[in-house]
């Protein structure tokens, strides 16, 4: 099977969230987590099947799990606290400012990925530990930002109106 045909399931997956991350939006609370568990599942599933076609050691793959958390962690926050939250005025319901960028990190992840595994065919572990790391860094980038902004949300929706 061709290397673009494995990108196309990923790539209508990251357009269809793409153009609903790209504006503003009112979005309830419970709302708000789907994208991210889509992504997360997405992620978990090219993980699996990467490790089905490319074999790698458990440790190296938690080796590059944990290496693109770390890297993935600070960006995330910082995302999180840039992005513009306001309480609406109905219980449980946000608005909350476009999100552009997770997704262009998101699919920049995913690009990497294919250009190393079209850079360095048949690297076996090596392609597999850098791409498990870009996912990662992927994943725990979105479920920081997110997470910061739920934060910003619970502290503005308990603030006293002035």
């Amino acid at each position: 099977m061709p290397g673009w045909v494995q990108l196309l399931p990923l790539l209508i997956v990251v357009i269809v969230l793409a153009v609903r991350m790209m504006r503003p939006q009112r979005i309830s609370v419970t709302r708000m987590w789907v994208s991210p568990i889509i992504l997360c599942a997405l992620t978990a599933w090219a993980i699996y099947a990467n490790n089905v076609l490319n074999p790698a050691p458990p440790l190296e793959i938690a080796l590059g799990v944990v290496l693109g958390a770390i890297v993935g962690l600070p960006f995330g926050i910082l995302r999180g606290i840039h992005t513009d939250v306001r309480p609406t005025d109905r219980k449980g319901v946000m608005y909350l400012g476009s999100s552009w960028v997770t997704i262009v990190i998101f699919a920049a992840a995913f690009g990497l990925r294919y250009a190393i595994r079209m850079v360095i065919p048949h690297r076996g572990s090596l392609n597999a530990t850098i791409g498990d790391a870009l996912y990662a860094f992927a994943i725990v980038f979105i479920a920081a930002s997110y997470f910061v902004v739920f934060r910003k949300y619970e502290e503005l929706a308990h603030k006293p109106a002035a």
